[in-house]
């Protein structure tokens, strides 16, 4: 999503996920685990997606997923 001139993107941290998979509860579109229990994401989700993947940064007990703007 691209707000002003800035992109909006979703990070999950691997060494901080220990796959309790409430972001794919959350934002199935988005979110999927590895086969090591480690959730992944689409960096740049569509802009429809946005609401969820903010619910899904809040709803993550470890704090793994972060939204960044990059220039």
């Amino acid at each position: 999503m691209t707000v002003g001139a800035c992109t909006l993107r979703v990070w999950v941290d691997p060494q901080l996920c220990e796959g309790h998979a409430l972001c794919i509860e959350t934002a199935p579109e988005i979110f999927d685990l590895t086969d090591d229990d480690v959730a992944t994401c689409v960096e740049r989700p569509p802009g429809q997606y946005w609401d969820q993947v903010r619910a899904a940064v809040d709803a993550c007990p470890r704090g793994a997923i972060t939204i960044t703007e990059e220039q």
